[in-house]
Protein backbone atom coordinates (compact mmCIF):
# COMPACT_ATOMS: atom_id res chain seq x y z
CA UNK A 1 0.00 0.00 0.00
CA UNK A 2 1.45 3.79 -1.32
CA UNK A 3 2.10 5.46 1.90
CA UNK A 4 -0.18 8.70 1.88
CA UNK A 5 1.59 10.46 4.76
CA UNK A 6 2.35 14.24 3.97
CA UNK A 7 5.99 14.89 4.58
CA UNK A 8 8.09 18.17 5.54
CA UNK A 9 11.32 20.05 3.89
CA UNK A 10 13.96 19.66 6.30
CA UNK A 11 15.87 22.88 4.67
CA UNK A 12 12.70 25.41 5.15
CA UNK A 13 9.70 23.18 7.07
CA UNK A 14 7.25 23.39 4.09
CA UNK A 15 4.48 20.89 4.08
CA UNK A 16 5.20 18.51 1.42
CA UNK A 17 3.02 15.65 -0.44
CA UNK A 18 4.38 12.04 -0.11
CA UNK A 19 5.74 12.02 -3.53
CA UNK A 20 7.26 15.15 -3.60
CA UNK A 21 10.49 14.75 -4.89
CA UNK A 22 11.68 18.37 -4.64
CA UNK A 23 10.55 21.35 -2.35
CA UNK A 24 8.58 23.43 -4.08
CA UNK A 25 9.32 26.65 -1.67
CA UNK A 26 12.88 26.24 -1.35
CA UNK A 27 14.18 24.09 -4.57
CA UNK A 28 15.84 21.83 -1.69
CA UNK A 29 16.30 17.98 -2.31
CA UNK A 30 14.19 15.68 0.10
CA UNK A 31 15.86 13.27 1.99
CA UNK A 32 18.76 14.84 1.81
CA UNK A 33 20.17 16.88 5.10
CA UNK A 34 19.93 20.57 5.25
CA UNK A 35 22.38 23.13 4.06
CA UNK A 36 24.21 23.92 7.42
CA UNK A 37 25.23 27.31 7.27
CA UNK A 38 25.87 30.64 9.68
CA UNK A 39 22.93 31.96 10.46
CA UNK A 40 22.86 36.38 11.47
CA UNK A 41 19.85 38.17 12.63
CA UNK A 42 17.94 38.90 9.16
CA UNK A 43 14.74 41.18 9.85
CA UNK A 44 12.00 40.90 7.66
CA UNK A 45 12.06 44.37 6.70
CA UNK A 46 15.44 44.82 6.27
CA UNK A 47 15.22 45.94 2.23
CA UNK A 48 11.89 48.02 2.91
CA UNK A 49 13.79 50.61 5.73
CA UNK A 50 12.82 53.78 5.15
CA UNK A 51 15.42 55.26 8.01
CA UNK A 52 18.40 53.95 6.91
CA UNK A 53 17.89 51.90 3.48
CA UNK A 54 18.53 48.66 4.78
CA UNK A 55 22.34 49.44 4.88
CA UNK A 56 22.68 51.94 7.30
CA UNK A 57 23.81 54.73 4.09
CA UNK A 58 20.62 57.15 5.45
CA UNK A 59 21.49 56.54 8.64
CA UNK A 60 23.56 59.34 10.59
CA UNK A 61 27.07 58.71 11.05
CA UNK A 62 27.20 59.39 14.74
CA UNK A 63 24.22 55.83 14.85
CA UNK A 64 25.55 53.00 15.60
CA UNK A 65 22.30 51.40 14.87
CA UNK A 66 18.96 51.62 13.16
CA UNK A 67 16.39 51.79 15.14
CA UNK A 68 13.68 50.50 12.95
CA UNK A 69 14.81 47.65 11.84
CA UNK A 70 17.95 47.64 13.96
CA UNK A 71 20.72 47.68 11.32
CA UNK A 72 24.32 47.53 13.18
CA UNK A 73 26.85 49.47 12.26
CA UNK A 74 30.51 47.85 11.97
CA UNK A 75 33.22 48.88 14.21
CA UNK A 76 35.22 49.51 11.32
CA UNK A 77 35.15 48.64 8.11
CA UNK A 78 37.78 46.50 8.02
CA UNK A 79 36.52 45.27 10.95
CA UNK A 80 34.78 41.42 11.13
CA UNK A 81 35.06 38.66 13.67
CA UNK A 82 34.75 35.02 12.18
CA UNK A 83 32.78 32.78 13.81
CA UNK A 84 36.13 30.08 14.16
CA UNK A 85 37.43 32.43 16.39
CA UNK A 86 34.99 31.01 19.11
CA UNK A 87 33.21 28.45 17.94
CA UNK A 88 33.95 25.03 19.84
CA UNK A 89 34.01 22.31 17.51
CA UNK A 90 31.72 19.69 19.34
CA UNK A 91 28.99 22.17 18.77
CA UNK A 92 29.03 22.52 15.35
CA UNK A 93 29.56 18.56 15.30
CA UNK A 94 26.18 18.61 17.39
CA UNK A 95 24.20 21.10 15.36
CA UNK A 96 25.30 18.92 12.33
CA UNK A 97 23.78 16.03 13.66
CA UNK A 98 20.34 17.50 14.90
CA UNK A 99 20.02 18.88 11.47
CA UNK A 100 20.21 15.58 10.19
CA UNK A 101 17.28 14.54 11.88
CA UNK A 102 14.77 15.72 9.38
CA UNK A 103 11.38 15.13 11.56
CA UNK A 104 13.03 16.83 14.55
CA UNK A 105 14.84 19.55 12.20
CA UNK A 106 11.36 20.27 10.15
CA UNK A 107 9.63 20.53 13.54
CA UNK A 108 12.47 22.94 14.70
CA UNK A 109 12.19 25.35 12.13
CA UNK A 110 8.22 25.38 12.02
CA UNK A 111 8.30 25.93 15.79
CA UNK A 112 11.27 28.67 15.58
CA UNK A 113 9.56 30.37 12.71
CA UNK A 114 6.02 31.02 13.14
CA UNK A 115 5.54 30.41 17.07
CA UNK A 116 8.19 30.33 19.27
CA UNK A 117 9.46 33.84 19.36
CA UNK A 118 5.92 35.54 19.44
CA UNK A 119 5.43 33.36 21.83
CA UNK A 120 8.11 33.33 24.03
CA UNK A 121 8.81 37.43 23.70
CA UNK A 122 5.09 38.17 24.87
CA UNK A 123 5.90 35.83 28.05
CA UNK A 124 9.39 37.45 28.17
CA UNK A 125 6.91 40.25 30.68
CA UNK A 126 10.41 42.65 31.15
CA UNK A 127 11.53 46.01 30.26
CA UNK A 128 13.15 46.76 26.74
CA UNK A 129 15.75 48.51 27.06
CA UNK A 130 16.91 51.20 24.51
CA UNK A 131 19.26 54.61 24.32
CA UNK A 132 16.04 56.09 26.72
CA UNK A 133 15.70 52.94 28.51
CA UNK A 134 18.68 51.64 30.99
CA UNK A 135 21.20 53.85 28.36
CA UNK A 136 24.13 51.85 30.56
CA UNK A 137 23.06 48.40 30.05
CA UNK A 138 21.62 49.30 26.41
CA UNK A 139 25.45 50.25 25.24
CA UNK A 140 27.29 47.47 26.78
CA UNK A 141 24.91 45.06 24.73
CA UNK A 142 25.45 47.71 21.34
CA UNK A 143 28.81 46.98 22.19
CA UNK A 144 28.76 43.36 22.10
CA UNK A 145 26.72 42.93 19.06
CA UNK A 146 29.25 44.92 17.17
CA UNK A 147 32.47 42.71 18.63
CA UNK A 148 30.94 39.94 17.74
CA UNK A 149 30.17 41.04 13.98
CA UNK A 150 26.30 40.78 14.32
CA UNK A 151 24.45 42.73 11.63
CA UNK A 152 21.45 43.21 13.35
CA UNK A 153 20.64 44.35 16.95
CA UNK A 154 18.64 41.61 19.00
CA UNK A 155 15.92 43.17 21.23
CA UNK A 156 16.98 43.45 24.93
CA UNK A 157 14.69 43.06 28.29
CA UNK A 158 15.15 43.02 31.84
CA UNK A 159 12.60 40.44 32.45
CA UNK A 160 11.67 39.48 36.55
CA UNK A 161 10.27 35.80 35.83
CA UNK A 162 13.20 34.47 36.11
CA UNK A 163 15.75 36.43 37.60
CA UNK A 164 18.92 34.61 37.57
CA UNK A 165 18.55 33.49 33.78
CA UNK A 166 20.07 34.91 30.32
CA UNK A 167 18.75 33.52 27.69
CA UNK A 168 18.58 34.06 24.08
CA UNK A 169 15.40 32.88 21.55
CA UNK A 170 14.31 33.09 17.86
CA UNK A 171 15.00 32.23 15.08
CA UNK A 172 16.06 33.14 11.34
CA UNK A 173 13.65 35.94 11.07
CA UNK A 174 15.07 37.93 14.12
CA UNK A 175 15.92 37.46 18.24
CA UNK A 176 15.91 38.71 21.58
CA UNK A 177 17.65 38.73 25.27
CA UNK A 178 15.93 37.87 28.48
CA UNK A 179 18.32 39.61 31.27
CA UNK A 180 17.47 38.47 34.65
CA UNK A 181 16.80 41.07 37.03
CA UNK A 182 19.10 39.89 39.93
CA UNK A 183 21.87 39.71 37.17
CA UNK A 184 21.81 43.83 36.30
CA UNK A 185 23.83 44.00 39.89
CA UNK A 186 27.19 42.67 37.88
CA UNK A 187 29.52 45.22 37.78
CA UNK A 188 29.91 46.39 34.24
CA UNK A 189 32.58 44.29 32.73
CA UNK A 190 30.74 41.23 34.68
CA UNK A 191 27.58 42.35 32.94
CA UNK A 192 29.59 42.75 29.52
CA UNK A 193 30.03 38.89 29.53
CA UNK A 194 26.91 37.48 30.57
CA UNK A 195 25.19 39.45 27.60
CA UNK A 196 28.46 38.67 25.17
CA UNK A 197 27.58 35.26 26.04
CA UNK A 198 24.33 35.46 24.76
CA UNK A 199 25.66 37.59 21.32
CA UNK A 200 27.79 34.97 20.91
CA UNK A 201 24.27 32.26 20.55
CA UNK A 202 22.98 34.88 17.87
CA UNK A 203 25.89 34.74 15.88
CA UNK A 204 26.53 31.03 16.41
CA UNK A 205 22.65 30.39 15.38
CA UNK A 206 22.11 28.95 18.43
CA UNK A 207 18.55 30.64 18.79
CA UNK A 208 16.94 28.51 16.64
CA UNK A 209 17.24 25.42 18.40
CA UNK A 210 17.31 27.15 21.41
CA UNK A 211 13.85 27.96 20.41
CA UNK A 212 12.42 24.55 19.78
CA UNK A 213 14.45 22.85 22.59
CA UNK A 214 12.28 25.54 25.03
CA UNK A 215 9.13 24.79 23.25
CA UNK A 216 9.80 20.84 23.02
CA UNK A 217 11.27 21.02 26.50
CA UNK A 218 10.23 23.37 28.43
CA UNK A 219 11.22 26.29 29.73
CA UNK A 220 12.57 24.54 33.28
CA UNK A 221 14.48 21.96 30.91
CA UNK A 222 16.73 21.03 33.82
CA UNK A 223 13.69 19.30 35.47
CA UNK A 224 12.89 17.13 32.35
CA UNK A 225 16.36 15.23 31.60
CA UNK A 226 16.74 11.71 30.94
CA UNK A 227 16.92 10.31 33.95
CA UNK A 228 14.78 13.31 35.28
CA UNK A 229 11.76 11.00 36.07
CA UNK A 230 14.17 7.94 37.38
CA UNK A 231 15.71 4.50 35.10
CA UNK A 232 12.12 3.15 35.61
CA UNK A 233 10.91 5.57 32.38
CA UNK A 234 12.28 3.35 30.22
CA UNK A 235 10.30 0.45 30.65
CA UNK A 236 8.15 2.91 29.09
CA UNK A 237 8.20 3.11 25.15
CA UNK A 238 6.89 6.98 25.02
CA UNK A 239 9.70 7.44 27.36
CA UNK A 240 12.15 5.85 25.05
CA UNK A 241 10.58 8.24 22.12
CA UNK A 242 11.10 11.00 24.03
CA UNK A 243 14.66 10.34 25.78
CA UNK A 244 15.72 9.82 21.65
CA UNK A 245 14.79 12.99 21.26
CA UNK A 246 15.92 14.59 24.54
CA UNK A 247 19.66 13.14 24.07
CA UNK A 248 20.83 15.21 21.10
CA UNK A 249 19.49 17.98 22.36
CA UNK A 250 20.92 17.87 25.47
CA UNK A 251 24.21 16.92 23.88
CA UNK A 252 23.74 20.41 21.88
CA UNK A 253 22.77 22.42 24.19
CA UNK A 254 25.69 21.46 26.94
CA UNK A 255 27.98 22.69 23.60
CA UNK A 256 26.46 25.49 22.83
CA UNK A 257 27.21 26.58 26.42
CA UNK A 258 31.00 26.24 25.53
CA UNK A 259 30.57 28.03 22.47
CA UNK A 260 29.38 31.30 24.06
CA UNK A 261 31.70 31.44 27.07
CA UNK A 262 34.54 31.19 24.30
CA UNK A 263 32.33 34.41 22.72
CA UNK A 264 32.17 35.93 26.35
CA UNK A 265 35.80 35.28 26.85
CA UNK A 266 36.99 36.58 23.47
CA UNK A 267 35.17 39.86 24.21
CA UNK A 268 36.66 40.95 27.53
CA UNK A 269 39.90 39.57 27.43
CA UNK A 270 39.73 38.34 31.26
CA UNK A 271 39.56 34.43 32.02
CA UNK A 272 39.02 35.92 35.63
CA UNK A 273 36.30 37.63 34.62
CA UNK A 274 35.25 34.14 32.69
CA UNK A 275 35.46 32.41 36.40
CA UNK A 276 33.84 34.66 38.65
CA UNK A 277 30.68 35.22 36.77
CA UNK A 278 30.32 31.60 35.78
CA UNK A 279 31.06 30.68 39.47
CA UNK A 280 28.65 32.98 41.34
CA UNK A 281 26.21 32.70 37.91
CA UNK A 282 25.97 28.75 38.55
CA UNK A 283 26.43 29.32 42.37
CA UNK A 284 22.83 31.89 42.36
CA UNK A 285 24.87 34.08 44.49
CA UNK A 286 27.02 36.93 44.48
CA UNK A 287 29.49 36.95 47.85
CA UNK A 288 30.65 32.90 46.76
CA UNK A 289 33.40 33.82 44.61
CA UNK A 290 34.69 35.51 47.20
CA UNK A 291 34.93 32.48 49.74
CA UNK A 292 35.90 30.02 46.89
CA UNK A 293 40.06 28.51 47.53
CA UNK A 294 41.05 29.13 44.28
CA UNK A 295 44.35 26.33 44.78
CA UNK A 296 41.42 23.89 45.96
CA UNK A 297 39.44 24.87 42.70
CA UNK A 298 41.75 24.85 40.10
CA UNK A 299 42.57 21.15 41.32
CA UNK A 300 38.81 20.17 40.96
CA UNK A 301 39.20 21.70 37.59
CA UNK A 302 41.81 19.38 37.13
CA UNK A 303 40.17 16.46 38.24
CA UNK A 304 37.04 17.36 35.51
CA UNK A 305 37.64 13.91 33.65
CA UNK A 306 36.51 11.78 35.99
CA UNK A 307 33.69 9.23 33.91
CA UNK A 308 31.36 9.30 36.77
CA UNK A 309 31.10 12.93 36.21
CA UNK A 310 31.05 12.42 32.73
CA UNK A 311 27.84 10.69 32.78
CA UNK A 312 26.21 12.15 35.10
CA UNK A 313 26.57 15.94 32.70
CA UNK A 314 25.21 13.38 30.04
CA UNK A 315 22.64 12.60 31.17
CA UNK A 316 21.01 15.10 34.24
CA UNK A 317 22.10 18.46 32.69
CA UNK A 318 21.72 20.61 29.48
CA UNK A 319 24.43 22.94 30.65
CA UNK A 320 27.92 21.79 31.07
CA UNK A 321 29.07 21.38 34.94
CA UNK A 322 31.54 23.74 36.36
CA UNK A 323 34.69 22.43 36.70
CA UNK A 324 35.31 20.75 33.26
CA UNK A 325 33.13 23.63 31.72
CA UNK A 326 36.29 26.42 33.43
CA UNK A 327 39.37 24.07 32.62
CA UNK A 328 38.00 23.68 29.03
CA UNK A 329 37.82 27.49 29.39
CA UNK A 330 41.25 27.81 30.49
CA UNK A 331 42.73 25.46 27.04
CA UNK A 332 41.03 27.84 24.87
CA UNK A 333 42.70 31.02 26.28
CA UNK A 334 46.22 29.23 26.24
CA UNK A 335 45.66 28.98 22.24
CA UNK A 336 48.07 31.27 20.73
CA UNK A 337 44.82 31.31 18.32
CA UNK A 338 42.80 33.30 21.03
CA UNK A 339 45.53 35.37 21.50
CA UNK A 340 46.04 36.84 17.65
CA UNK A 341 41.66 37.15 17.80
CA UNK A 342 42.12 39.15 21.10
CA UNK A 343 45.09 41.56 19.89
CA UNK A 344 42.80 42.10 16.97
CA UNK A 345 39.73 42.98 18.81
CA UNK A 346 41.79 45.32 21.09
CA UNK A 347 42.90 47.13 18.23
CA UNK A 348 39.32 48.04 17.31
CA UNK A 349 37.71 47.65 20.27
CA UNK A 350 39.13 50.32 22.69
CA UNK A 351 37.87 53.62 21.30
CA UNK A 352 34.16 52.48 21.60
CA UNK A 353 34.70 49.98 25.15
CA UNK A 354 31.87 51.65 27.19
CA UNK A 355 33.33 49.67 30.33
CA UNK A 356 36.29 52.05 30.69
CA UNK A 357 35.58 54.56 33.31
CA UNK A 358 35.79 57.62 31.50
CA UNK A 359 38.98 60.10 32.75
CA UNK A 360 38.15 62.15 35.33
CA UNK A 361 37.55 65.88 35.20
CA UNK A 362 39.98 67.93 36.71
CA UNK A 363 39.25 68.99 40.01
CA UNK A 364 38.01 73.39 39.86
CA UNK A 365 40.62 75.77 41.24
CA UNK A 366 40.69 76.31 44.39
CA UNK A 367 39.84 80.08 45.87
CA UNK A 368 42.61 81.37 47.38
CA UNK A 369 40.85 84.41 48.88
CA UNK A 370 38.99 85.08 52.72
CA UNK A 371 35.42 85.63 52.83
CA UNK A 372 34.89 88.33 55.34
CA UNK A 373 31.87 90.57 55.78
CA UNK A 374 31.70 94.56 56.52
CA UNK A 375 30.70 95.53 60.14
CA UNK A 376 29.86 98.50 59.16
CA UNK A 377 27.40 97.00 56.09
CA UNK A 378 27.56 93.69 55.85
CA UNK A 379 28.84 93.39 52.45
CA UNK A 380 30.69 90.65 51.35
CA UNK A 381 34.48 91.28 50.89
CA UNK A 382 37.08 88.83 49.50
CA UNK A 383 40.61 89.03 50.48
CA UNK A 384 43.74 87.31 49.31
CA UNK A 385 44.89 84.79 52.09
CA UNK A 386 48.45 85.12 51.22
CA UNK A 387 48.20 89.11 53.04
CA UNK A 388 46.43 87.21 55.95
CA UNK A 389 49.10 85.18 56.72
CA UNK A 390 51.42 87.33 58.96
CA UNK A 391 50.74 88.50 62.45
CA UNK A 392 50.23 92.17 61.43
CA UNK A 393 46.69 93.51 61.08
CA UNK A 394 45.72 94.56 57.62
CA UNK A 395 43.35 97.56 56.69
CA UNK A 396 40.97 96.49 53.88
CA UNK A 397 38.44 99.32 53.08
CA UNK A 398 34.92 98.04 52.05
CA UNK A 399 33.80 97.26 48.34
CA UNK A 400 30.54 99.00 49.20
CA UNK A 401 30.28 102.54 47.12
CA UNK A 402 28.19 103.89 49.47
CA UNK A 403 30.37 102.47 52.39
CA UNK A 404 33.72 102.54 51.75
CA UNK A 405 34.74 102.03 55.13
CA UNK A 406 38.42 100.77 56.36
CA UNK A 407 37.97 97.76 58.21
CA UNK A 408 40.74 96.88 60.19
CA UNK A 409 41.37 92.76 59.91
CA UNK A 410 43.68 90.52 62.41
CA UNK A 411 44.95 87.83 60.45
CA UNK A 412 43.83 84.68 62.64
CA UNK A 413 45.60 81.13 62.64
CA UNK A 414 43.55 78.66 61.06
CA UNK A 415 44.41 76.02 63.23
CA UNK A 416 43.68 78.16 66.28
CA UNK A 417 40.14 78.96 64.76
CA UNK A 418 39.52 74.95 64.52
CA UNK A 419 40.71 74.52 68.15
CA UNK A 420 38.77 77.43 69.43
CA UNK A 421 35.32 75.55 67.20
CA UNK A 422 36.50 72.04 68.77
CA UNK A 423 36.50 73.64 72.42
CA UNK A 424 33.02 75.51 72.07
CA UNK A 425 31.62 71.77 70.53
CA UNK A 426 32.56 70.04 73.41
CA UNK A 427 32.00 72.78 76.07
CA UNK A 428 28.19 72.62 74.69
CA UNK A 429 27.92 68.88 75.67
CA UNK A 430 27.95 67.35 79.26
CA UNK A 431 29.43 64.00 79.47
CA UNK A 432 27.77 61.23 80.87
CA UNK A 433 28.64 57.22 81.40
CA UNK A 434 26.45 54.42 81.29
CA UNK A 435 25.43 52.67 84.28
CA UNK A 436 24.88 49.41 82.39
CA UNK A 437 28.06 48.87 79.79
CA UNK A 438 30.14 52.23 81.24
CA UNK A 439 29.72 53.48 77.77
CA UNK A 440 30.68 57.00 77.62
CA UNK A 441 28.08 59.63 76.03
CA UNK A 442 28.05 62.94 75.40
CA UNK A 443 24.68 65.07 75.82
CA UNK A 444 24.11 68.19 74.53
CA UNK A 445 23.73 70.69 77.37
CA UNK A 446 20.90 72.86 76.11
CA UNK A 447 18.67 69.52 76.70
CA UNK A 448 19.62 69.33 79.99
CA UNK A 449 18.88 72.70 80.97
CA UNK A 450 15.40 72.44 81.60
CA UNK A 451 13.45 70.58 84.53
CA UNK A 452 12.19 67.35 83.21
CA UNK A 453 13.87 64.15 82.50
CA UNK A 454 15.53 63.79 79.56
CA UNK A 455 15.97 59.64 77.96
CA UNK A 456 19.12 58.73 76.50
CA UNK A 457 19.83 55.82 74.76
CA UNK A 458 23.28 54.49 75.17
CA UNK A 459 25.09 54.53 71.76
CA UNK A 460 26.90 51.07 72.19
CA UNK A 461 25.00 49.04 69.82
CA UNK A 462 25.50 45.95 72.19
CA UNK A 463 23.61 47.39 74.91
CA UNK A 464 21.48 50.31 73.48
CA UNK A 465 20.09 50.81 77.40
CA UNK A 466 17.96 53.61 77.40
CA UNK A 467 18.31 55.89 80.45
CA UNK A 468 16.26 58.25 82.23
CA UNK A 469 18.77 61.34 83.20
CA UNK A 470 17.29 63.96 85.99
CA UNK A 471 19.01 67.46 85.81
CA UNK A 472 20.34 68.80 88.54
CA UNK A 473 19.36 71.82 89.86
CA UNK A 474 22.02 74.87 89.96
CA UNK A 475 23.50 75.32 93.66
CA UNK A 476 22.66 78.70 95.26
CA UNK A 477 25.93 80.20 96.18
CA UNK A 478 27.12 80.09 99.17
CA UNK A 479 27.96 83.47 101.63
CA UNK A 480 31.42 83.90 102.32
CA UNK A 481 30.82 85.67 105.67
CA UNK A 482 28.28 83.24 106.49
CA UNK A 483 30.54 81.74 109.19
CA UNK A 484 32.45 84.94 110.45
CA UNK A 485 30.23 86.63 113.28
CA UNK A 486 32.82 89.15 113.81
CA UNK A 487 31.98 90.58 110.18
CA UNK A 488 28.12 90.39 110.95
CA UNK A 489 25.90 93.44 111.39
CA UNK A 490 23.96 94.17 114.35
Amino acid sequence: MTDTLAQFCIECGTSLSADARFCTECGHEVGTPPKVQEVTYQPHSVFACNTCGGNGQRLDPGLVYCPECRWLRPLNDDYFLEMDAFMWQMDAQAMGVLNGLGPLASAAHSIAERYGRPVFEAATNGIRLSERQMPEIFDLAVYAARLTSLTHMPEVYISGERMWDVYSLGGYGGSFISIGSVLINFKPKDLLFLIAREMGHVRAGHVYWNTAMQFLMGQTRSQTTILGQGVLQFLNPTKLVESAMEAPLMRWARHAEITADRAATLVTGDLDTARQVLTQWSMKSFPVYGKVNLEAWLEQEAAADDPYLQMSEWTMSTTPYLAPRLRILAEYSEDPAYQDWRNYISHWADPHNPVQKPEAKPAPPQDDRERLTCAACGAKMRVPREILQGDKSVNVRCPNSECRKILRVKPRNKAEQQAKKRAEKAAAKARLVCVSCQEPMYVDKAALAGDETVNVRCPNPACGEVLSVKPRKAEKPQDPYANRPDLSAD
